[in-house]
């Protein structure tokens, strides 16, 4: 047997959907035990599979759809699915955000009479803003790309 082959085995084996969706259950069991024990260890752990993953699915970035899905001449959804889809996101988005600003700014007004969530506040009204650039970056790069 060719020792090459077995290599591509083991890769083939590191490229499948199942391998991947199981990996990612694992990752996700080591971050909750991490943060459940307190162990950093378990964490870094997490992390470096994280990134291990993140790296084969970006050589694998073309493929995705096949990895997956697996057979690609299934239909899984049609267009009106994925309209009703980005739809409901974009408004779950608009949603949430404009709830954070509302909780943010009702938390900091309170400031004198609640100095403890203070904090709470401005971190709220972080996260908000970094969802609007986010939003609007990854807009920007579907409105070149189509």
């Amino acid at each position: 047997m060719n020792s090459n082959s077995g290599i591509m085995k083991i890769v083939s084996i590191f490229e499948s959907g199942l391998f991947l969706k199981i990996l990612s259950v694992f990752i996700t069991g080591l971050w909750f035990a991490g943060l459940i024990l307190a162990n950093i260890y378990v964490i870094a752990l997490a992390i470096i599979l994280l990134g291990a993953e993140g790296i084969v699915l970006y050589i694998n970035r073309d493929n995705l759809k096949e990895i997956f899905q697996g057979d690609s001449t299934a239909i899984i959804e049609d267009e009106r699915t994925q309209l009703i889809n980005e739809k409901a996101s974009t408004m779950t988005l608009g949603i949430l955000i404009a709830v954070m600003i509302y909780a943010c700014v009702i938390i900091v007004a309170l400031r004198n009479s609640y100095p403890q969530f203070q904090q709470a506040g401005y971190t709220l009204f972080a996260v908000a803003v970094f969802c609007f650039v986010l939003y609007f970056s990854s807009r920007a790069y579907y409105m070149r790309k189509y």
